[in-house]
């Protein structure tokens, strides 16, 4: 690969050190920006423009604040800023970006044919990483495939993405938390986020009435969030949604009495247990205390604080109407579960204990009724369709995935689209691909691979890469364009792809469809009934309450 390609593809232009080629120019309503031009994809990109003021000092833990400020002149976008601060290993999500507080930007990256007065359809991506990690700076995220297939198909999209801050510094809790009303603040960053682009976007060639908000694992958790936000008010945000591993119901929410030791527990090593207002106090340390006090193992994730989120859980306010009515992409992969198992299992009665474990409320007849839809048959567990064998891991291990998998990612997913399908439009997938960098049949379908080929990112790397099978490259065009497709059109079906499959709309409870997306030796991606583990899938939709959900 040549040097100039590399550049292009990490969204750097190669023609920027060239005198000759003007930078694209936006006003917007603060003031005008510069980006770069990469002449390779033929887009403009404008990176790492502030949507808030930077949460540093008295703003650390508190809800953002627009940037109030205008400038005369011109302000350069040309690199992405620092990302917000994460938790992580050195080969995870964060490894090898510059952190910092004073992470809250926007980043554009538009077609150079779009300009002002284009009108085009907008997407706006919010990554994922567990809610712990994650930057919009990640090039597994790279867009210019994405955009560049939309001008392919002569429909043309405007690409967002913004940081957000996550873990301890996004979503911490505690009473002293709810009390000052600064639960959720990462959840209100991506709503800011959205404030920006229906004020700005325009000014890039963007239609505010046009944009789909789509995203990833946490990313889609917090999507299904803002589609039930402040009991599914409608602010005019967006229009259409799209989410790929994540629903409403898959994270489960804590009680401030569940999260107020581990508050407590970062105010002692923070060096505020004696302070008269802890959360204050919280705010005054150096970066690094706080960073280091706040790192342990928790996962800090959104709370039910009555306001943003609640006072019911997701699937009550489901089950009553309270959320956005919008058309819904979503999906999930055939085998979720390999991401999420507990493993090490060895009998029924491990099993039993990290079920109560990880959800201390269910009862224990609950447990046992789950334990028995999942029986341990390993031709029946997952990774689905790997045969009888066992995982070396643990006896009782595929099972334990399936079980898993389905409370966490599955079930919840399939729920959303029941309850969705009955007043708006849903289309509904299953990612079936093997990974170029996966042998085994059936064991790497796990989280996350289909975000290669709905980018047709040809720079994934790492766990996640997209490859030069020639059916692969086949499969993720298919992806893509579907997904514009529904961007600009509201309808996934008008790809321009010769001998695409028909989508069916998740529209009917007896007989609900996926298009199961695969190319290889099991034949191309075709429809199927959304029913299997369906008496399964059936009982953890019924457990809301009892798994937090």
């Amino acid at each position: 690969m040549t040097l100039s390609l590399i550049a292009a593809l990490l969204g750097v232009s190669v023609c920027c050190a060239q005198a000759s080629v003007t930078p694209p120019r936006v006003t917007i309503k603060n003031g005008t920006y510069t980006g770069i031009k990469n002449s390779f994809f033929g887009q403009d990109m404008f990176l790492g423009m502030p949507f808030a003021q930077p949460p540093v000092g008295d703003l650390r833990l508190r809800a953002p604040l627009s940037v109030n400020t205008s400038w005369e002149g011109t302000r350069t976008a040309n690199q992405y800023s620092s990302i917000c601060p994460g938790y992580c290993t050195n080969t995870c999500d964060n490894a090898g970006y510059p952190q910092s507080e004073n992470c809250l930007t926007v980043n554009v990256v538009r077609p150079s044919t779009v300009s002002e007065g284009s009108n085009v359809g907008v997407v706006q991506w919010v990554y994922g990483g567990g809610y712990q990690m994650g930057s919009s700076w990640d090039i597994r995220h790279n867009c210019s495939w994405f955009v560049q297939r939309s001008v392919e198909m002569n429909d043309p999209v405007v690409f967002v993405t913004f940081n957000y801050r996550a873990a301890a510094f996004g979503f911490l809790d505690s009473q002293e938390v709810r009390d000052e009303g600064v639960t959720n603040i990462g959840l209100l960053d991506m709503r800011l986020a959205m404030h920006w682009v229906q004020e700005n976007i325009a000014a890039f060639g963007g239609d505010p009435t046009k944009v789909t908000i789509m995203g990833e694992s946490a990313g889609a958790m917090a999507i299904a969030a803002h589609l039930t936000a402040f009991g599914g008010r409608d602010d005019g945000l967006f229009r259409a949604a799209i989410l790929e591993s994540g629903s409403p119901t898959t994270e489960n929410f804590l009680d401030v009495n569940q999260t107020q030791p581990l508050y407590d527990a970062i105010v002692e090593k923070a060096g505020c247990a004696n302070a008269t207002d802890t959360l204050s106090c919280l705010r005054t340390v150096p970066y690094e205390t706080f960073y280091a006090a706040a790192n342990d193992s928790h996962q800090w994730q959104p709370t039910l604080d009555g306001t943003f989120l609640g006072p019911e859980y997701p699937t009550q306010a489901l089950q009553e109407g309270k959320y956005v009515k919008v058309p819904l992409l979503m999906g999930s992969n055939t085998d979720e579960c390999t991401s999420f198992a507990q493993y090490g299992i060895e009998s029924t009665e491990q099993l039993a204990a990290a079920l109560a474990a990880n959800y201390p409320r269910l009862s224990n007849a609950s447990i046992a009724h789950i334990i028995d839809l999942y029986p341990n048959i390993p031709a029946l567990g997952c990774p689905y369709g790997s045969g009888d064998g066992l995982l070396p891991s643990g006896y009782l291990d595929k099972q334990s995935a399936a079980i898993f998998g389905d409370i966490l990612m599955v079930s919840g997913i399939r729920f959303f689209a029941q309850v969705a399908s009955q007043t708006q439009p849903v289309w509904k997938y299953r990612f079936n691909q093997i990974p170029i960098n996966y042998t085994m049949a059936g064991v790497s379908l796990m989280h996350y691979v289909e975000v290669a080929y709905v980018y047709s990112n040809q720079l994934a790397v790492d766990a996640n890469p997209l490859g030069t099978r020639p059916n692969d490259l086949a499969l993720a065009n298919l992806m893509t364009s579907m997904w514009i497709s529904f961007v600009n059109n509201l309808d996934p079906n008008y790809s321009q792809v010769e001998g695409a499959p028909f989508w069916p709309s998740y529209s009917s409870l007896s007989s609900p469809k996926n298009l199961v997306f695969q190319d290889n030796w099991l034949g191309t991606s075709y429809v199927e009934f959304d029913n299997w583990r369906e008496e399964g899938i059936a009982f953890i939709n019924s457990l809301g309450p009892e798994l937090q959900h």
